[in-house]
């Protein structure tokens, strides 16, 4: 007898078949990527060290500051100034470079720093950190790096000088580790946080927060664009760029008089005119997901607090260092809503027409976003008694990686800090990539379709 070729494949071992999922699904590994950062970073922030007085901060504690700074959130349920060491704030602030820069980009950029060779499925986790499909990973990362250390670095020395004034030469330490946490959106106040408050009238302050807030969430390929075209001008720039350009004047121009307009006689009375434009100003930024505030948010009148969890859960750019749905799905949102009263067939924006594929993606960020606030603002209002839109602020805080409060978040039960760490987890890898990577699976592509019917709507 004679016998064939034995084509028996031996059986995968379960490390091989979990190492498949990963590499199959670039997603999950970008998932499982911020979760083992958050909890490396919280057992880091739970050891003696990490504090001011030497004793251990609860695990539960930690892992939310740790996962607040990776999601570049700014919520904490301690005291930044008082609670933690020159150790515990030096880890934060790592965490929170890492996280907003996102860990795929920050590790492909060391292994090109390092001369170590960019493999295939690093490329695809890079462009799906970044948004980007068909980049140069070099040239992005180092347009990147660029960016990004560049204006932390002219923002520390900003803050140095704007600082010194109240803090003295612990000012240039303060400075350059509130740069990072401003430009990436973090919203952490590593000096004391009464003092913002103070400086509401000082332009200098102002200024560099507004600039590297908006710079940190404007996205890194819409500012790559904006450089690439500055002698060309508007018209030369790409739709996406266009879209934030206008989207971001049209935020901060609405928040600004809407609270400059409910304010006026409240939080901003008694202050002069230029002081108060600035101070409505300031808070009218804060919300595209930075989280510092000049303004004390448990003192603004209850429509100026659902005007900023409006504008918080919109956000910042796509590719950015700031969450929120986006202003670029909230403006293709807009657009697909005002094509059924111009009564066109395509869903257009300056002149372009949008793929059915961006307008379906649109829809399920804002349906899925909403559902996830609504659940965590529901788990939050059946175990605590604070008022209802406090919490709803609270949640939409952590959803869009801001970090502003009403000052509720240290008095949180542990429910409700486990819910929060969720909710600023998702919104920071992105409620589309947490369901692509875990419940659902993709199908593949077919010319098969069910015979297409109707709804009411």
């Amino acid at each position: 007898m004679i016998l064939g070729p034995n084509f028996t494949h031996r059986p995968l071992t379960w490390q091989e078949k979990f190492k498949n999922s990963l590499m199959t699904n670039p997603q999950r590994l970008l998932a499982l990527s911020f979760a083992l950062l958050m909890l490396f970073g919280g057992f880091l922030l739970s050891l003696p060290w990490a504090t001011l007085d030497g004793s251990r901060t609860p695990f539960v504690d930690a892992l939310f500051v740790a996962v607040s700074c990776v999601s570049v959130t700014g919520l904490s349920t301690v005291d930044t100034f008082q609670h933690w060491s020159i150790f515990g704030q030096t880890v934060m602030v790592l965490l929170i470079q890492i996280g907003g820069l996102g860990t795929m980009t920050f590790t492909t950029f060391i292994f090109i720093v390092l001369r170590r060779r960019v493999g295939l499925e690093n490329k695809l986790l890079l462009q799906e950190d970044i948004g980007q499909d068909n980049i140069s990973v070099r040239t992005v990362l180092k347009q990147i790096a660029i960016l990004t250390f560049g204006f932390e670095f002219l923002g520390g020395i900003a803050y140095t000088l704007d600082l010194y004034p109240y803090l003295g030469y612990s000012a240039v330490y303060y400075g350059f580790y509130q740069a990072v946490s401003t430009f990436c959106n973090a919203g952490f106040v590593f000096f004391d946080n009464n003092l913002p408050y103070k400086m509401v009238g000082d332009w200098g302050f102002t200024l560099t927060t507004c600039v590297l807030i908006l710079i940190g969430g404007f996205g890194y390929m819409a500012s790559f664009d904006i450089w690439n075209n500055r002698k060309r001008g508007f018209t030369h720039l790409t739709l996406h760029t266009k879209v934030m350009l206008m989207g971001e004047l049209i935020l901060v121009t609405f928040g600004t008089l809407s609270i400059l307009g409910w304010e006026w006689n409240q939080t901003l009375q008694g202050l002069p005119l230029a002081t108060k434009f600035q101070g409505a100003l300031f808070q009218a930024i804060t919300p595209r997901t930075a989280g510092i505030s000049t303004l004390n948010y448990a003192d603004l009148h209850p429509i100026t607090v659902f005007i900023t969890v409006v504008l918080m859960f919109i956000g910042a750019g796509p590719n950015s260092t700031g969450g929120g749905i986006k202003i670029s799905t909230m403006a293709v949102l807009w657009a697909t809503s005002r094509s059924l009263f111009t009564n066109t067939r395509r869903v257009e924006i300056f002149e372009r027409s949008l793929s059915q594929s961006v307008i379906y993606k649109a829809c399920g960020i804002v349906f899925f976003s909403a559902i996830l606030v609504v659940l965590g603002t529901f788990v939050l209002a059946g175990v605590e008694t604070f008022p209802f839109l406090d919490l709803l602020f609270e949640v939409t805080s952590a959803f869009a990686t801001v970090g502003l409060t009403i000052g509720i978040t240290p008095e949180l039960s542990t429910i409700s800090k486990l819910t929060l760490i969720i909710v600023m987890y998702t919104g920071r890898i992105g409620v589309l990539t947490l369901i692509g990577a875990f419940f659902l699976k993709r199908r593949s592509t077919t010319t098969a379709y069910y015979p297409e019917d109707n709804v009411l709507l």
